[in-house]
């Protein structure tokens, strides 16, 4: 399960998550930000850099 940052290597149209986590909206990812979920609020983090980090509603399914 993806709970440790990941860096994206290209721009990202993210909504679903290694196939158990889905967006309720799609979010862009840019090339050189670190993702990750944060299972305790379901949540996709996206760090956008300068302290910024966006959080984006999901849901866990199996």
């Amino acid at each position: 399960m993806m709970t440790e940052r990941v860096i994206a290597d290209r721009l990202l149209l993210v909504d679903t998550v290694d196939r158990w986590f889905h967006l309720e909206e799609p979010t862009f990812v840019d090339a050189g930000q670190a993702y990750w979920i944060d299972r305790s609020t379901s949540e996709l983090c996206v760090d956008r850099g300068d302290g910024r980090v966006s959080r984006h509603a999901g849901a866990m399914c199996r």
